[in-house]
């Protein structure tokens, strides 16, 4: 994306190291950008989104179908509010829904595989790589193992 003027950014995670990941890039990627985040009410997430826009999903999403179909709903119902120009997300579970509605809906989806994943993509990354705008890995054998992958380095 380019400029930051007028363009609206949906981060998506779940809470943890996934949400540690995405935050970290906050400053010096999105500073500019009016986003809102997506993730589980949960202490980590509470504490650093506390000046931001954010809405909570239902967890676990693990394998969960129930709370898959409950955050679809949610989805639907957040990004015809907010009008992302663009749905970013470390996963987990939570991040399917989504990307794949926020790119149905006119979004760039960006996925960002977890910097744990050095060998294989994780069960988001499955579901989400055909449809993505941009699918980025921070490993190089992984990039070397999937022609959509892009390596640029690691969030840390």
């Amino acid at each position: 994306m380019s400029s930051g003027e007028n363009k609206k950014i949906m981060l998506v995670c779940s809470s943890g190291g996934h949400l540690l990941q995405l935050w970290s890039l906050s400053k010096p990627l999105w500073q500019n950008y009016d986003r809102v985040w997506v993730s589980f009410k949960k202490s980590d997430a509470e504490s650093l989104l506390k000046q931001e826009k954010i809405y909570w999903g239902h967890y676990p999403t693990n394998r969960n179908l129930k709370n898959l179909a409950r955050n679809l709903v949610l989805a639907w119902k957040i990004l015809r509010v907010e009008r992302p120009d663009c749905v970013i997300s470390t996963g987990a579970g939570i991040a399917v829904p989504f990307l794949v509605l926020g790119k149905l809906l006119g979004a760039k989806s960006i996925y960002i595989e977890s910097f744990a994943r050095k060998s294989n993509i994780s069960l988001t990354g499955r579901l989400v790589y055909y449809f993505v705008d941009n699918f980025f890995v921070q490993s190089e054998q992984l990039a070397e193992r999937y022609n959509k992958a892009v390596y640029k380095g690691t969030i840390y």
